[in-house]
């Protein structure tokens, strides 16, 4: 897949990353923006749906020793109730916590899908050094810092550290995803729904789960993040029990092979049940984005219903 080095390309210069901080490779590249490890990766191409995808999936190493029990499943499964475009999971092998986001790449949409890769990949780094002391206390476990290989432990931070007051600047408007744009996806074709309306600032429909159950798919332009302000809601909200393992095994699968744009997490919430929930930023909107997303968490219902309730 040609595009895939200009993508990393591009990732590496709007972030920003000086080479000397960098791990580079040919279809991946780590770097230190401080003590944790941002790596981001892309996966090998393969088909679906008669496209050929790839994955392209970004980590930012979190905590380390982390006790794997049950508190820690129900911890994580509230945690990821207030997900932007990352998701908190755990490999209970490593006894790790990591921060996790991915985008499907194709030939068709990789200028697009680089876009909010870009806003992930911030994001997910601003988030890391703000909260993983805090979270290891939570936890039980500690900072997962390293060293770079060569230049060693990063003592002074990179600038993108603070780049979250970006994003809490442009979110102190009304959100770019306007009404115009919310009731115009209720035409879109193909229709990926079963029945779909929408109010004045968001779009409620209903997806094909099982015989006699529906999942319902959400975006909401109204909600305020409580630390990114404006921007877009979106949740899927699946009709089976609330489980905090199924969470937790719904992210990790997600960070091995997804079908879809991985921009938020599967959590655990008293009102919602269990659901997929994310947040996209004022500052990440860009034409044609919230109709991709649409298709993704689409896509997302059928992989997590195929999981979930595998045929036979």
């Amino acid at each position: 897949m040609e595009f895939v080095e200009d993508v990393l390309r591009f990732l590496t210069a709007r972030m920003q990353i000086e080479a000397e901080w960098a791990v580079q490779e040919k279809t991946s590249f780590t770097w230190w923006a401080s003590s944790l490890k941002q790596r981001v990766w892309v996966a090998p191409s393969r088909e679906f749906q008669g496209v050929a995808l790839t994955t392209l999936h970004v980590e930012t190493d979190l905590i380390a020793d982390v006790p794997m029990d049950e508190s820690t499943w129900t911890r994580l499964a509230a945690v990821n109730r207030y997900a932007s475009l990352s998701a908190y999971v755990a490999d209970p092998v490593a006894r790790t916590i990591s921060l996790h986001a991915s985008v499907s790449l194709t030939a068709d949409n990789y200028p697009l899908a680089q876009s909010i890769a870009l806003h992930a990949m911030a994001l997910q780094m601003a988030d890391a050094y703000a909260e993983a002391a805090a979270l290891a206390d939570a936890f039980g476990g500690q900072v997962a810092a390293t060293p770079h290989p060569k230049q060693g432990m990063r003592l002074t931070p990179d600038e993108m550290v603070g780049i979250l007051e970006m994003y809490q600047q442009r979110g102190a408007a009304d959100s770019p995803f306007a009404p115009e744009e919310l009731a115009q996806l209720v035409h879109v074709e193909p229709r990926p729904w079963i029945l779909a309306s929408n109010d004045v600032h968001r779009l409620d429909a209903d997806l094909e789960f099982a015989t006699d159950t529906h999942a319902r798919l959400e975006l909401d332009a109204e909600v305020k993040h409580p630390s990114l302000g404006s921007g877009l809601q979106m949740r899927l909200k699946l009709p089976v029990e609330p489980d905090w393992m199924v969470a937790q095994r719904l992210n990790a699968n997600e960070r091995v092979e997804p079908d879809a744009h991985q921009l938020g997490a599967w959590c655990v919430d008293e009102e919602h049940g269990l659901m997929f929930t994310g947040f996209i930023p004022a500052a990440a909107w860009v034409p044609e984005l919230s109709r991709a997303l649409v298709y993704h968490l689409s896509a997302k219902n059928e992989w997590a219903r195929a999981l979930l309730f595998p045929a036979g």
